[in-house]
C-alpha cells in the first residue's frame, strides 16, 4: 500500500536554539500506542507552487519573506517553499507577521509550520486544487529504529474503499512528483513531494512533535471503548 511520508530528519540540537513548540500541551506522548482512534478532523492536502510557474505576484513577496531569515536561501523541490533551520520563536513571529500584512492574489494562500523543534517551513500553496476530507480513524506507533520516534496513522475510510478513498486517489494521480502541503483543522503538518498515486487511503506522518500529536488527539475515543475518551482537557 503506498503512503505519503513525510522526510525523516535527525538532527542533534545545541542549546544556544529554543525550542518552537506548543506550550499548552505535553510533551510527553498521551496517546495510546497501536490503538485505533476515531477524530473529527479535517485533513486538506494542497500542492505547492511550481516556482517555474510563479508569477512576479508570487515570487517577490516569497523571496521577500525568506530574506526575513537568510540573505542565501534557496526554494525547496523547485517550488514556493522554504525550509529554515536553527530557528527561534522571534524568527517564526517575524514570518508570521510578515504573512499576515501580505495577502496574495487568488486563489494562493501563504501556509507556515514547524518541523521538528526548530524548523521553520513556509510557502505558497494553490488553494484552488485542494483535496478536502474528514478522517475516519487515526492511530499512533513508534519506530524503534530511528529513537522511537512517534508516527502518525491516518485512515480515509474504516478498511473498506469508499468514494473518499478513489477521490484521494484520483486527486494523487494528478498531483504525482509536486509539493503537497498537508494540514489538519488548518494546522500544518508536513509538505512532502508526492513520488506516487495513493491507492488505499492510508497515510502515515513521521517528524511530528509530541505536543502536535497530542493535540491532534486532543478530544478522540478509542474505536473498540464506544464512549469518548478525553485525551486533554487544555486550552488551546
Amino acid at each position: 500500500m503506498k503512503k505519503i511520508l513525510a522526510y525523516i530528519l535527525i538532527f542533534v540540537f545545541g542549546s544556544a536554539h529554543a525550542q518552537i513548540g506548543l506550550p499548552d500541551f505535553p510533551d510527553t506522548l498521551q496517546v495510546e500506542l497501536n490503538t485505533k482512534y476515531a477524530i473529527d478532523r479535517e485533513l486538506t492536502f494542497t500542492p505547492a507552487v511550481s516556482a517555474g510557474q510563479a508569477s512576479v505576484e508570487l515570487l517577490k513577496p516569497m523571496v521577500a519573506a525568506i530574506n526575513l531569515l537568510s540573505e542565501d536561501g534557496q526554494l525547496v523541490g523547485y517550488s514556493l517553499l522554504y525550509e529554515q533551520h536553527n530557528c527561534t520563536e522571534d524568527d517564526l513571529k517575524r514570518v508570521e507577521q510578515f504573512i499576515g500584512k501580505t495577502p496574495l492574489p487568488e486563489p494562493f494562500s501563504w501556509f507556515i509550520g514547524i518541523e521538528n523543534p526548530d524548523i521553520i517551513v513556509f510557502g505558497i500553496k494553490d488553494t484552488s486544487q485542494s483535496f478536502k476530507t474528514k478522517v475516519a480513524e487515526a492511530s499512533v506507533t513508534v519506530e524503534p529504529m530511528f529513537d522511537n520516534m512517534a508516527i502518525v496513522h491516518f485512515r480515509l475510510d474504516n478498511g473498506e474503499p469508499t468514494s473518499t478513498t478513489y477521490a484521494f486517489q484520483t486527486f494523487t494521480e494528478q498531483n504525482v512528483t509536486k509539493i503537497i502541503v498537508t494540514e489538519i483543522d488548518g494546522t500544518f503538518l508536513m509538505a512532502p513531494r508526492l513520488n506516487n498515486s495513493i491507492t488505499g487511503g492510508a497515510i502515515e506522518v513521521c517528524n511530528l512533535s509530541i505536543p502536535l500529536i497530542n493535540k491532534i488527539f486532543r478530544y478522540t475515543h478509542r474505536e473498540d471503548s464506544g464512549s469518548e475518551e478525553v485525551i486533554m482537557e487544555l486550552s488551546d
